[in-house]
């Protein structure tokens, strides 16, 4: 898993192994398209402590809404990509750019420590 969250964060949702009963991969396994989840969309569908207190360190996170699609490679590795922070549901435009500019090669130059932090400040309101 490559992401921005906190490493924190990581570690307890790599320990609670709920990845692959979450509500986000559940509703992915069903459908093709990019989808938007609200609240606790990393968390499984038991209602147990872990996916309790998951929920609310994604909450101190400020990763309440989801967006995310599927992707795959030139050997068909299959990829999630998920968009989480406070902002609501993305427009069509705004959700076609997040789409399209995922499949980019990838920048053509590096960016800095410190423009990585502002990005994670403008997309976690």
């Amino acid at each position: 898993m490559i992401s921005n969250w906190p490493r924190s964060l990581v570690g307890f949702y790599e320990a609670a192994d709920l990845f692959y009963c979450s509500r986000l991969v559940t509703a992915m396994k069903r459908i093709i398209v990019p989808i938007f989840c609200e609240e606790g969309s990393f968390a499984g569908s038991a209602a147990n402590q872990e996916n309790r207190k998951l929920n609310v360190l994604f909450q101190m996170h400020g990763l309440k809404n989801t967006f995310a699609f599927t992707l795959h490679d030139a050997d068909l590795k299959q990829y999630i990509f998920a968009f989480s922070g406070g902002c609501p549901m993305p427009t069509r435009e705004q959700a076609m750019a997040l789409l399209y500019g995922s499949m980019e090669d990838g920048p053509l130059e590096t960016l800095t420590r410190r423009e990585i932090e502002c990005l994670r400040r403008c997309l976690i309101p």
